[in-house]
This record gives structure tokens, sequence and C-alpha cells, in this order.
């Protein structure tokens, strides 16, 4: 008896499950074809529910930790919009990244650059003492504006957070059907090294120098609440070393700190930088001024606005000999006076992983200087003021 009551017990569930399956399969075809639906909408709602879901799929994909995502076309102003907007980190006050294109008028093409806020950033204030200080990073060959945030973001970020930074990466060159490009993946689109090319093919649109140094810059402070005005600092790997390097010490009062990995130390001895220099500039003499270890090597004197100037470098890096020569630069570093500190880390590489492995140490380097500097803005301001 007790078995046949089981028996029937189970049947009576197998068929309850039946029931609800088949209404779970009815149910939507009802809704699909009910009085206020049109089938053809409601198929292409559904279409619709599922691209959106892919977008936010690809869109989650550029940042490690994401955890939200606002996107598409959320403008700021006519001419600036911001892609993709990614909540990074854990808890609510994580941060966010934002992946942002505008026209460019250093380049004339549409530029895309990501940008790191971190949740302390008050984006309601315009005042210099509420502005949020702001770390450039500048990508090396082959790279595009999310290279760092994909592979260094998810420590980088969270370090920039806690210390109330923001963190800018501008793309490595201009890009587009139009704009010049080279067969090799050292010259042309994703190698713009910086400067401002004054030879054809690349004079038109490669002003990557000018776009890095000043539309950027500037963009930032008007759109995004004064965002660096307080202070800004930078830093970049490889090519993007060189680059940060060079604009440093070409304008030291405007950069409160520089440091770089694996940078190319010496481009004008360099086959990565004599081919850039002659293609955009026409010269590997033309380069000299935009070289870090000439730059130094013609004073006598150091570049009092920055303490130390910060070099990490792997001792397993295949480009370290024949590109990199951080040799060179420590030598007229020394002559006259300038303090560089360059670690010579045991067995890393090239790669993303060694960026990755030290980035902290960077950004808490820039932060403590980016606050300084902002300080002492303020207290010029305040002193002005009085007087």
């Amino acid at each position: 008896m007790k078995i046949s009551f089981r028996y029937q017990q189970h049947n009576a569930i197998k068929l309850v499950c039946t029931i609800l399956v088949i209404l779970g399969s009815i149910i939507p075809i009802i809704d699909a074809f009910g009085p206020n639906n049109n089938p053809t909408l409601s198929h292409t709602k559904i279409q619709q529910q599922r691209a959106n879901h892919a977008k936010k799929e690809k869109l989650h994909s550029t940042a490690a930790t994401s955890d939200d995502v606002e996107s598409s076309s959320s403008s700021l102003s006519s001419s600036l919009t911001i892609i993709s907007k990614t909540k990074v980190g854990p808890g609510s006050n994580g941060g966010y990244y934002h992946r942002i294109k505008h026209s460019s008028k250093s380049t004339g093409t549409d530029m895309t650059f990501g940008l790191f806020l971190p949740a302390s950033h008050d984006s309601s204030s315009t005042s210099s003492s509420a502005s949020t200080p702001i770390m450039f990073w500048l990508s090396g060959l082959t790279c595009d504006d999310t290279n760092f945030a994909q592979k260094a973001g998810p420590i980088a970020f969270q370090a920039a957070n806690k210390e109330g930074i923001a963190i800018v990466m501008p793309d490595s060159s201009p890009r587009g059907a139009d704009v010049a490009d080279d067969d090799s993946y050292d010259l042309g689109q994703g190698a713009g090294f910086y400067v401002d090319a004054t030879q054809e093919p690349y004079a038109k649109h490669y002003n990557m120098r000018s776009y890095v140094t000043e539309e950027l810059p500037l963009l930032l402070r008007e759109e995004f609440n004064n965002l660096g005005g307080g202070a800004k600092s930078i830093c970049g790997h490889s090519m993007g070393g060189h680059g940060a390097l060079s604009i440093a010490m070409d304008d030291p009062s405007s950069w409160a700190s520089v440091s770089a990995f694996s940078p190319i130390c010496n481009p004008t001895d360099s086959p990565w930088g004599e081919k850039a220099f002659t293609s955009y500039l026409g010269s590997v003499d033309a380069g000299k001024p935009f070289d870090a270890t000439c730059i130094l090597a013609s004073r006598s004197t150091p570049l009092v606005e920055f303490d130390t100037i910060l070099v990490d470098q792997g001792t397993d890096d295949e480009f370290l000999t024949e590109q990199l020569k951080p040799e060179r630069l420590l030598e007229v570093a020394d002559k006259c006076g300038q303090t560089i500190k360059v670690n010579m880390r045991e067995g890393y590489d090239h790669s993303y992983y060694f960026i990755a492995a030290f980035i902290e140490d960077h950004v808490k380097f820039h932060a403590k200087r980016l606050h300084k500097m902002q300080r002492r803005k303020l207290l010029a301001a305040a002193d002005d003021d009085v007087h």
C-alpha cells in the first residue's frame, strides 16, 4: 500500500512538472500574439535584447573587474561621446573606466581615449581644490587606448582609486581609412612615436605631441570639471616611455612627475627611433629634441622640478640591448646631476605582465607628487588672493 501511494505521488509530481513546462512554452507565445502585441514587433524585441546582451558582454571584456556597464552615445558635448562607462573594482566606491571618442583638431581625425575616474572625483565641482589630479599613460608600439586598461587596469585602477587620482590612456596614433599607414608594425597607425610629423604622408594627421600635451589636457579640464587642472603627471611603456620622458623633460614645469617602463631611452640610436624620426621628421638629427638622453646630455644642471625619475626595466627584455639602452640615460643623468632610479627587475620581459607586476608602485609614486603639486598651487593661489 505504501509502495502504491508513493508511486501515485511520484506520477502526480511528474504530471504537475509537465503541465508547468507546457505552460512555460505556451504563455510567451500567447503573449506574443495577444491583443496588444504584434508578433513581428515581439520578435524584433527579442532580437534587440539579444543584441544588447551581446553588446554588454563585449563591453565587459574591456575591463577585467567590470561590475556594471553604462554604454553608448552618452555625450558630454557635441563633439565628445562616451562609448562605454564601466564600473571597476569591488563595492560601491570602485570608480569608473570610460572609453571616449571625440573629434581631434590636432590629428584631424576622431580619437578615442580611455579614462579612469576614481570614486572621489567630484563631477559637479570646477574649483581647483576639488579637481582630481591625473596621470597620463602613453602606450607602446601596436597598442591602442585599451591595452593598458585590459592588461594592467585591474591593478592600476584599484591603486588610483585608493590614491584619489585619475588615469587617462590616449591612443598611440591617429587612425582611419584616410590616415597614412605602413605595412610594418613600427611605423604608421599604432606607432605615432609622440612627435608632430613634418614629412608627408604623415604630416596631416600625425601630431601626437600636440594632442597629448595641449589638446587632451584642455579637453579633460573643460569636459570633466577641471580634471587635471590642479596637477598632472606622465608615464608610459616602451615607445610610450620615450614619449613620457621626452615630454616631461621638454616642459618640466607642466608635470608633477614622470616615470617609465622599459623606455626607448636613446631613440636617435635605436632602430625603432631612427626609422620613426626619419619618416616623421625627415632625419634622425631632427629627433634629438625628442630624445630623453639627448635632452639631458645638453644640460649641465638637473631638472629641479623632478626630485626623482622612476624607471623599471626587465633584465630578460628582448629589446634591452638593441632598442632600449637605459645605461645611456643613466650616463648623461649622472653628468648633469639628474636623479634617476632605474630598477632592473630580474627575469621580467617587455610584456604587460611586467607592467602589471609593478604598476601599483608607479601609481603611488605619481600620486604622492601629484597631491604635493596640487597643494603647492593652492597655497600659491591663496597667497595671491591675500596680496
